[in-house]
């Protein structure tokens, strides 16, 4: 031992430490950004399933109403379209992943004709809603932009009964509203043919529906927990379709438009923790989802949650005439409890 200096045999396995601590930091940092980087979405085959919806050759989109817009807190323009009913019975009704308030339209008019007025609105990334086809400002948005409709709508008056359902995608986000900080914004919920997680039983692996980047989900996931909101803008799914981005379809989503629209990780205790009324609708004959599960999941996490399955209806079948006519008859149900 060098009564000096010290002990050079410790001070240089520290000095050796540091030196693979920070050729870790390196490598890690590399991979990372390499992921984030070069980790695109693959574009995936069109899948008439998720993107062909039966009969719409024969709908009169004359009979959808004019667009109207109000200014997010942003100042960004959210579209919708009004189906004027009974004022004091309100559904504010959202779309399905790559589309619009226009595919809305059958489910629009049979919730119409059950008495309800229907705003159905595009959300931010779609429809001309916002500023960006298939992205967002941050993760939250469009929790923050469903907070200005209602109030900039005067939905939240007194005596108004206010339903927040969504088909597809959008039943997933009605589902992260119902379980979330602003689940008082809307008496009670209606998720029809909802996706809820990649992991939940009700999702068919093999659906084919979306392309998704997992390894760049991972990587941006982990700067974002690390307090780092950067390159969220990046696309991460991609869907099985030939459309084109425009004002009716949004066939790529960003990462935070994806973090904002689904229930995320806890997906579980999300389901949990909801205690509104709230009901999932699912066709029997979904392509996408396994429809028995449905069911089993509610009681097992919340079994406040009701389950109807439509007999011999497929997954778009449910915003066509005859699944848009059992969403209607299970809203008129849900209203009068």
């Amino acid at each position: 031992m060098d009564r000096r200096g010290g002990n050079p045999d410790h001070a240089g396995m520290l000095g050796r430490t540091m030196i693979i601590l920070g050729a870790l930091v390196v490598v890690a940092t590399g991979a990372l950004a390499s992921v984030i980087t070069f980790n695109e979405p693959v574009r995936p085959p069109p899948l008439a399933a998720g993107n062909s919806i039966p009969g719409i050759a024969t709908w009169n989109f004359d009979d959808l109403p004019p667009v109207r817009s109000i200014k997010a807190r942003d100042g960004a323009r959210l579209n919708y379209r009004l189906y004027p009913g009974r004022p004091d019975r309100v559904v504010v009704l959202v779309h399905g992943s790559t589309g619009s308030g226009a595919e809305m339209l059958k489910l629009s008019q049979a919730l119409q004709a059950a008495g309800a007025s229907v705003y159905s609105i595009s959300l931010r990334g779609h429809g001309g809603s916002g500023t960006t086809n298939g992205d967002v400002s941050y993760i939250g948005q469009l929790d923050d932009d469903l907070v200005d409709l209602v109030k900039s709508l005067q939905l939240d008056k007194a005596g108004v009964r206010r339903t927040l359902a969504g088909f597809s995608a959008g039943g997933g986000f009605v589902l992260r509203i119902a379980g979330g900080p602003h689940a008082a914004l809307f008496d009670d919920y209606l998720a029809i043919s909802p996706y809820i997680a990649q992991d939940s039983p009700t999702n068919k692996p093999n659906g084919g529906w979306a392309s998704v980047a997992v390894p760049r989900i991972i990587a941006l996931s982990i700067l974002h927990g690390l307090g780092l909101p950067w390159f969220q803008d990046l696309p991460v799914v991609r869907f099985a379709t030939d459309a084109q981005a425009d004002n009716r379809r949004t066939p790529i989503y960003s990462f935070r438009l994806v973090s904002s629209l689904q229930l995320g990780r806890d997906w579980r205790a999300v389901l949990a923790g909801i205690r509104s009324n709230t009901r999932m609708v699912v066709g029997a004959d979904d392509e996408l989802f396994n429809a028995d599960q449905f069911t089993t999941l509610a009681k097992s996490l919340n079994p406040r949650i009701g389950v109807t399955i439509v007999p011999g209806e497929t997954h778009l079948g449910m915003i066509t005439d005859r699944g848009a006519t059992a969403v209607a008859d299970t809203w008129r149900r849900l209203s009068n409890e």
